[in-house]
């Protein structure tokens, strides 16, 4: 997960993200008048990645990614560049955005050269007592409940991921979305949260290329307790619910997930997924189970454990195993190391 941090001083080589940060200095000057905040944020992960040469495809493991035998600079967590500003404008109004970049540190490149913008590009206005309308490209309000339900979330060669989180999910192929989890032109309200229970709706308009999309969650968070429901929709032969919960138990952390999907490009599906991850002194360690059931009867069940090694509150080591196998294929395993800076 993203932590965010005061905006600071960042060179840069190109004209582009100099005139950005030329305006978030701006930003930040006016900000003094009207109580405002502008954060600029990220995440720069690098790390070694190697897979064997197993037959069940990389989608089934969802961290892999890679070439098979093959050491490979791969990122265990996608970097990103990230602008986050918030305007308080009294009585518990505010308005604020959201601009994140995603990258390849070994490169340079983009994530994807037709979607700058490609974590998202939101505007929102809000209030503390009545929830927040927000417009732009943004997660599914499905993603969310996926994501707490990996304890990886979604990030290294050990994930749950969308194979196992989603029922691998995927409703249109790879156009401005560019992932499974994304909507561009998105109208939503997340409301606020009361006695532990939060909801979320959103609409992305088609704009004539696709159907209108609809996604929603409900969740409830009361101390240890944690439970979430959520769909996404895009028409009535292409859809996916899922349902997960989990209990921290202080010194172990249960969750479990059940997700179904209809239609798509990846077609019928339904996923299952428990894992445990366990607080230590120096990080934390994970292990975890997913199994996919595909209308095709192909199944696929996935292992994956992980140890995280906390450095600072910013830097952390890494070293992940995950491994796959589908019916009729041979077994797909990869492993990880690396090393991740959040700002």
């Amino acid at each position: 997960m993203t932590r965010h941090s005061p905006a600071g001083t960042l060179a840069c080589s190109t004209p582009s993200l100099a005139l950005l940060l030329a305006l978030a200095g701006l930003g930040t000057h006016s900000a003094v008048q009207a109580q405002s905040s502008l954060t600029i944020y990220g995440i720069v992960d690098q790390g070694l990645a190697r897979a064997n040469s197993g037959t069940t495809p990389g989608a089934l493991l969802p961290g892999r990614g890679v070439t098979p035998l093959v050491w490979t600079l791969k990122a265990g967590n996608t970097s990103r560049l990230g602008f986050a500003a918030r305007e308080d404008m009294g009585g518990g109004l505010y308005s604020r955005f959201q601009l994140e970049h995603r990258f390849a540190a070994d490169t340079g490149a983009p994530s994807n050269a037709s979607v700058y913008w490609l974590g998202r590009s939101v505007v929102a206005v809000g209030s503390k007592d009545w929830g927040e309308v927000y417009a732009g490209r943004e997660y599914s309000a499905a993603y969310t409940v996926a994501l707490n339900a990996d304890p990886t979330y979604w990030s290294y060669v050990s994930q749950l991921g969308s194979a196992y989180t989603y029922a691998n999910y995927t409703p249109v192929a790879a156009t401005v979305e560019a992932s499974n989890i994304r909507w561009a032109n998105t109208v939503g309200y997340k409301s606020p949260t009361i006695a532990g229970v939060s909801a979320e709706i959103a609409a992305a308009l088609g704009e004539g290329t696709r159907s209108n999309a609809t996604s929603g969650n409900l969740q409830y968070k009361n101390g240890p307790v944690w439970l979430g429901a959520a769909f996404d929709r895009l028409d009535s032969s292409t859809h996916m619910e899922l349902v997960a919960g989990g209990y921290d138990f202080g010194v172990v952390q249960a969750k479990a997930s059940v997700s179904r999907a209809k239609g798509g490009l990846n077609g019928d599906a339904t996923a299952y997924s428990v894992s445990a991850l366990v607080p230590l002194s120096f990080g934390r360690t994970y292990i975890m189970f997913g199994s996919l059931k595909p209308a095709t009867n192909l199944d696929s069940q996935m292992i994956g454990l992980g140890l995280q090694y906390d450095l600072s509150r910013r830097t952390l080591l890494y070293t992940n195993l995950g491994t796959a196998k589908r019916d009729g294929l041979t077994r797909t395993t990869a492993i990880d190391f690396g090393v991740k800076h959040t700002f």
